[in-house]
C-alpha cells in the first residue's frame, strides 16, 4: 500500500529508488530474454553487461587525472611515465574499490588510451621528427592497459574480501 506524502520518511525516498532500478533491471532482463526481442536488443544488452560506456567515460576521467596528478607531485626525476603508470594503477585501484561489479575491461581500456596518449604528447618531438612515434605511442598504450587492468583486479580484490561474510 503506497504510503501519503505527508507520512514518507527519509529512507522511503532510497527505498523506492532501489524498487525503480530493479524494476528496470528485471524489465531489460526480460526484453532481453523474450523471443519477441530483437537480436540486435540482446546483442546491445549483453554488450553493454559486459562493457559500459558510461564506466568507461569515468575510468578515463578518474585514471587520466591520476596520472596527471601522480606525475606532477610524485617526485620522480626522469621517471615521470613511471609516476604516470602509478597514477593510473591507483585510480583503477580506487574504481575497483568502489564499483560493485568488475571494472577491469573499462580500466585497462582508459588506461591504455590515457598512458597512450601521454606518452605521444610528452614525447611530440620524437614522434614527429621520426617514425618511432606509434611504436612508442604502442608501448605506452601497453603499459597502460597493463596498470588499468591490473588496478581495477587489485581494488575489486580488496572490495571482496571486505564485504565477505567471515
Amino acid at each position: 500500500m503506497p504510503q501519503r506524502s505527508d507520512q514518507r520518511t527519509r529512507d522511503s525516498f532510497a527505498d523506492d529508488f532501489t524498487e525503480t532500478l530493479q524494476d528496470d533491471a528485471a524489465d531489460s532482463e526480460s526484453a532481453a530474454s523474450s523471443s519477441s526481442a530483437s537480436f540486435a536488443q540482446r546483442l546491445q544488452h549483453r554488450a553493454v553487461s559486459v562493457f559500459s560506456p558510461r564506466v568507461f567515460l569515468y575510468a578515463l576521467v578518474l585514471l587520466g587525472g591520476g596520472m596527471v596528478g601522480a606525475s606532477a607531485f610524485v617526485p620522480l626525476p626522469f621517471l615521470d611515465n613511471l609516476a604516470g603508470l602509478l597514477g593510473v594503477f591507483v585510480g583503477a585501484f580506487v574504481l575497483g574499490l568502489a564499483v560493485e561489479r568488475s571494472t577491469m575491461l573499462e580500466s585497462a581500456a582508459a588506461g591504455a588510451v590515457a598512458a597512450g596518449l601521454a606518452t605521444l604528447l610528452s614525447h611530440l618531438t620524437l614522434t614527429v621528427a621520426s617514425g618511432f612515434g606509434v611504436p612508442l605511442a604502442a608501448f605506452g598504450a601497453g603499459t597502460g592497459l597493463l596498470a588499468g587492468a591490473l588496478g581495477a583486479y587489485f581494488g575489486g580484490d580488496l572490495r571482496e574480501g571486505l564485504t565477505a561474510d567471515i
